[in-house]
């Protein structure tokens, strides 16, 4: 390369330089770290959001199991079993009843 190639070129670099200077002059650096810190704020709040969601249902869960280990199934359906039979036993009286009439 020549001399004047390399004055050419050490020109153009101050140029640039000094606009990339000028750039960041004019860019506002406090405006994108306000914006970062408002975008952290609402990550953490909904982290904390999905934390409290993630605690409810686990206590849901909890009570739910709960209940259902609470509940007696055998001795319901046999309630239930007994209360078949009987209505059973009324259908076949009240047809025994209807025949000798």
């Amino acid at each position: 390369m020549t001399e004047e190639h390399r004055h050419l070129e050490n020109g153009q670099e101050k140029r640039c330089s000094d606009k990339t200077q000028e750039n960041q002059e004019e860019f506002d650096y406090s405006k994108v770290s306000d914006e970062i810190d408002d975008i952290v704020d609402y990550l953490e709040q909904l982290s904390e959001e999905v934390t409290k969601m993630r605690v409810e249902c686990a206590v849901a869960n909890i009570e739910l199991v709960s209940a259902i280990d609470n509940a007696d199934f055998e001795k319901k359906m046999e309630a239930v079993e007994k209360l078949y039979e009987k209505y059973l036993q009324q259908q076949k009286d009240s047809k025994e009843n209807n025949s000798k009439c």
